[in-house]
């Protein structure tokens, strides 16, 4: 019976490897191949040319992947970065400053991942044209950066719970100011969780749609998710290797993200897990 047990779970974890890893194969079959070989055959056919590198650049430039790569990188560094920065300076005061009513003010901060993100779309959108930074990068970064602070706060917040309390008195002794303390006490210690936090964040940033589609308008301006659903009605008659080839190479950034975060990303799951 023990035998039978671990044979099932075998089967349904390889079951799941093949329906997850499926697709990626897919793409990467059908980007390597010109246009011709891909309508004359079955999607799932090998390749009679390599021709990957032809549908590269042809997404890179006539479908304007290159700007948009270039977009959503800025919005990413700036989002994430950003939103860090600040959910570190409110897990600080809520935990270590013990701030009045800090449970309550936590509880505020964190229910804006309680709401569905839908609902935030005609309000921001309507707020965006009123303020004038509608279709910017100015409201972009703004609203990548808000829109992850809550999660952000969360996970700061339960991390710098499990930091002794000593440290901080400790340097208090000292004559550190409360800047300093958070600087060079604290900030040490959220090494790996901000690596956590900066892959999560980054991602989600890189992967968003939705609200690229609603705050912006032009090339200049737009993530890109929004730029690859713009070059799939364009090119989905007449280039959908391109297409495959920009989705290709649309997420090769996070890949080089987790793996060059992979040592802290590892150590900070595995303390997030443990507080």
């Amino acid at each position: 019976m023990k035998r039978l047990a671990n044979g099932l779970k075998y089967i349904i974890v390889i079951t799941l490897a093949i329906v997850w890893i499926a697709p990626v194969v897919l793409v990467l079959m059908n980007s390597t191949k010109s246009i011709g070989d891909f309508m004359n055959g079955s999607m799932w056919a090998w390749p009679k040319e390599f021709h990957l590198f032809q549908n590269i650049e042809e997404a890179m430039n006539a479908g304007k992947l290159t700007k948009y790569v270039k977009n959503s990188f800025t919005y990413g560094v700036v989002g994430a970065t950003a939103s860090i920065l600040i959910s570190a300076f409110a897990a600080y005061g809520l935990v270590v400053l013990r701030l009045k009513g800090s449970f309550y003010w936590f509880l505020l901060i964190y229910s804006g991942t309680i709401f569905p993100f839908q609902m935030y779309l005609v309000p921001l959108f309507s707020g965006f044209q009123k303020v004038g930074i509608y279709d910017t990068f100015l409201g972009m970064c703004l609203f990548y950066t808000a829109i992850c602070i809550p999660f952000c706060v969360f996970l700061l917040r339960n991390f710098m719970t499990t930091i002794s309390r000593e440290y901080v008195e400790a340097a208090q002794l000292d004559g550190y100011s409360t800047i300093a303390i958070l600087f060079r006490i604290i900030f040490p210690f959220l090494v790996p969780p901000i690596s956590v936090l900066f892959l999560f964040q980054f991602t989600f940033i890189w992967n968003d749609l939705i609200f690229g589609l609603i705050l912006t308008r032009s090339d200049d301006i737009r993530p890109i998710m929004s730029g690859l659903a713009a070059m799939q009605g364009t090119y989905i008659s007449t280039g959908i290797t391109t297409l495959m080839a920009g989705i290709l190479v649309t997420s090769i950034p996070t890949l080089i993200l987790f793996f060059a975060l992979q040592k802290n990303f590892i150590k900070g799951m595995q303390i997030t897990v443990k507080s």
